[in-house]
């Protein structure tokens, strides 16, 4: 055994029994080849590291072994042995990604109508098919329309919408699944005990979170561990090796949130900055829990992937969110996700996230609090007459912010004298960035402006309703974070249409025109379309 080599390569399944998770596949393929129906083309759709590229080679040891029972290779004849080695001259594998174009394809086509050199088939396997350009395919379909008899083709792709219709119609499909929590973590406890290797548990279950269904990633992750750890694999090591969030960590933030406690989940945030975690990896693990809480909340039990621990920690959690609250969170956790790319190391976008996710009217909290004393006074007014700013918190919520030192009374005050002043020169900012970041938004941030602040919300006037639809649907998160950083203080976004008389210049055009502007914007004047 080639001691070097990495686990994956080692650990390769050489028959259709030692795939992991996709039986859907293996019995369909191992009975048609059993019984002779050997098709002459199949396309192999999913995710990376799931085994695409494993069951090709294993279609091509099927139809060439000598001894081949049930369809099943024997991975003792010579045939089998050469495939396995990488030295059997009838099994050529395409890579795609740097073989796309019709040059290629038309030297395929010619290649082709050789006959065998070792085997009864030759075994074309092109990966990453979906990478070959649209003449290439064209060249393609044409030998797949004709096949010599004594040639197979296997498509693999991960992106699987790519592939002409033209093409798959003439293949037989098979798609892959990621492989189950469970499979993955019996697969890498099953290399430890052949490698001699003593591993955690829970670091084996750690491991197999980590690479989400991808078995060739968790043997990859295994092999670093190993080698970094001393003395045997532990979750400590996982950690430090993969720089992943604990889910202590993820389950302290949903703890905040259910309290509406936003200095805790501000603290949180600093505590990951100052040891150096990745904040997108935490934000992901966030999104995972999320999903955890809703599927306890729906039936009742926490996903299998949950250890003792962390079901028990869901199962409390649960019953604190209703099903319309972790929905918004899950919304904003994706959308900050995306932000954290872009924010330059800054963890501003996830403070902001919690900051929202705590004074967001309505979401407070679950349904099971304490009813109110039957002497207490009634409301001062209905919910329907809330603020309808759903960013500036109330009294009681921004003390605990400013004992965090997230919002003091300076920013308080800020907060209530907030000027159109103040919002246009930010504006002049962002805009001078996104310039320097995209031309294309840039372009489009020009020709609006700012059109009048109410209270911490800015209303953003543009010229048509392509552009405010795309800003205010796609981008409006955005917007508010560059303008939050600028003014230093939370504030929201609302985009508008604002309409001007056919013969009125613009305001750049004419400067003299922007104070008699201010009057022309009255409400009525801004057409709204949410």
């Amino acid at each position: 055994m080639p001691e070097s080599s990495a686990l994956y390569r080692r650990y390769r399944p050489q028959t259709f029994a030692a795939i992991v998770g996709q039986e859907h596949v293996t019995r369909t393929l191992k009975n048609a080849i059993g019984s002779g129906q050997v098709a002459h083309a199949y396309l192999l759709a999913g995710s990376r590291g799931i085994g695409k590229t494993t069951i090709a080679r294993l279609i091509a040891k099927a139809v060439n072994c000598t001894k081949a029972k049930d369809g099943e290779p024997c991975d003792r004849c010579e045939n089998c042995v050469a495939i396995r080695d990488g030295t059997f001259l009838d099994l050529i594998e395409i890579d795609a990604a740097s073989n796309r174009g019709i040059d290629e394809m038309r030297d395929l086509r010619d290649k082709v109508r050789f006959a065998p050199s070792q085997g009864q088939y030759k075994v074309y396997v092109i990966d990453e098919a979906h990478q070959l350009t649209s003449e290439a395919f064209n060249a393609l379909l044409k030998t797949l329309e004709e096949p010599p008899p004594h040639v197979i083709f296997v498509l693999a792709t991960t992106e699987s919408g790519k592939i002409p219709a033209t093409i798959v119609s003439r293949t037989q499909r098979f798609d892959l699944r990621r492989i189950p929590y469970k499979g993955v973590v019996a697969q890498l406890a099953k290399i430890c005990e052949q490698e001699g290797l003593k591993c955690e548990p829970a670091a084996l279950e750690a491991i197999a979170r980590h690479a989400q269904g991808s078995l060739r990633d968790a043997e990859s992750v295994l092999d670093m561990v190993a080698a970094f750890s001393e003395g045997g694999i532990k979750l400590a090591d996982v950690d430090e090796l993969l720089g992943v969030s604990e889910w202590e960590e993820t389950a302290a933030l949903f703890d905040a949130l259910a309290a509406n406690d936003g200095a805790a989940g501000v603290r949180l945030v600093g505590k990951l900055v100052d040891e150096g975690r990745d904040l997108r990896l935490f934000v992901k693990r966030a999104i995972d829990h999320t999903r955890a809480l809703v599927l306890a909340s729906a039936s009742g039990k926490p996903p299998e992937t949950a250890s003792e621990g962390v079901a028990a920690k869901i199962a409390e959690q649960a019953p604190k969110f209703p099903l319309a609250r972790l929905a918004a969170i899950a919304k904003r956790l994706i959308e900050t996700e995306q932000h954290l790319k872009t924010s330059e190391g800054t963890p501003l976008p996830l403070e902001l996230a919690i900051l929202d996710l705590v004074t967001q009217p309505g979401v407070t909290g679950p349904a099971t609090h304490s009813p109110p004393r039957r002497d207490a006074a009634p409301p001062a007014r209905s919910s329907a007459s809330a603020p309808a700013d759903r960013g500036t918190p109330t009294r009681a919520q921004s003390r605990p912010l400013e004992r965090a030192g997230v919002i003091d009374l300076a920013a308080r005050r800020a907060q209530s004298t907030l000027t159109l002043a103040d919002v246009q020169k930010a504006w002049a900012e962002m805009v001078a960035h996104v310039k320097e970041q995209s031309v294309g938004k840039a372009s489009q941030l020009v020709k609006a402006e700012p059109v009048t602040v109410d209270g911490t919300t800015v209303v953003i006037g543009f010229d048509n309703d392509f552009a405010r639809a795309y800003w205010q649907d796609r981008y409006r998160t955005e917007l508010e974070q560059g303008l939050s950083e600028r003014l230093s203080l939370t504030v929201r976004v609302r985009c508008v249409v604002q309409t001007l008389p056919a013969d009125a210049p613009s305001p750049a055009e004419d400067p003299m025109l922007r104070a008699a502007l201010e009057t022309f914007r009255r409400p009525e004047r801004i057409l709204e379309i949410e």
